[in-house]
């Protein structure tokens, strides 16, 4: 009888045990902080088409965000919902390309981006995760779109007068979805500033021009090429848009 009471006795105790959890919430807000609380923010979420194909038509959750999204002209950002949202992308009259969910944390940014392979369309989601710059300074980051010629490796050196420059080296086509460091934006004095790209492997340079970096704002330097262009033209035609996040 001793023995039986000992092993409910135990059990309780064990039962107890197993059923503690930490029930304190916690989430991670858009400088990348653990707040400790729960958001409650809606995420937000703008999107690019990066293509030469056309405009293109998108629909957030059902509702039309843009009917004629063009390249060079991002939407601003919109907001989605915490959770699952759904993207779809119509091209050509009302024919879907694209038809996806995609899961956005609350609190927040993201930046979607419509491309085309081949006659394969897809979407690359890169979250924007930044703290705006102090005065006097700005935040830019690199992504690479180039559907032609992509396995060719770039460097993209910017310069300024009296400013150390920021390069970045050994970048590919769509190289941020497999390294998430490449969606981080790096702080800079603002600015006027030239860049230059270069062949990785020969050292060509393959285009060079100038942006002005503002104060306080956050910008996306976007590589594409021109779907009809060999992979040759298409490399020593590299397009450049630089887009302020913010």
């Amino acid at each position: 009888m001793k023995q039986l009471i000992y092993g409910l006795v135990i059990a309780i105790i064990f039962s107890s045990c197993t059923k503690q959890v930490d029930t304190t919430p916690s989430t991670t807000d858009t400088t990348g902080t653990n707040t400790g609380t729960t958001s409650t923010i809606a995420p937000k979420i703008k999107f690019f088409n990066v293509m030469d194909y056309g405009p293109v038509t998108v629909l957030l959750n059902n509702s039309t965000i843009s009917s004629s999204l063009q390249t060079w002209y991002p939407t601003t950002y919109k907001t989605a919902i915490i959770g699952t949202n759904t993207v779809v992308v119509k091209f050509g009259g009302d024919t879907t390309r694209v038809n996806v969910t995609i899961d956005l944390l609350a609190g927040k940014n993201y930046s979607c981006f419509i491309y085309r392979v081949g006659y394969n369309w897809k979407i690359s989601l890169v979250p924007d995760i930044f703290t705006t710059p102090s005065s006097g300074n700005t935040a830019v980051r690199l992504l690479d779109f180039r559907t032609q010629a992509y396995f060719t490796f770039i460097n993209l050196v910017l310069n300024s007068a009296g400013i150390s420059s920021l390069t970045y080296n050994t970048r590919n086509f769509l190289d941020h979805q497999s390294y998430s460091y490449f969606t981080t934006f790096s702080p800079i004095p603002s600015g006027n500033y030239t860049f230059t790209i270069f062949d990785n492997s020969s050292g060509t340079k393959l285009k060079s021009g100038s942006e002005v970096f503002l104060s306080t704002n956050v910008y996306t330097l976007i590589l594409m090429s021109k779907a009809d262009l060999s992979p040759t033209d298409a490399l020593n035609n590299i397009q450049v848009d630089c887009e302020a996040n913010y």
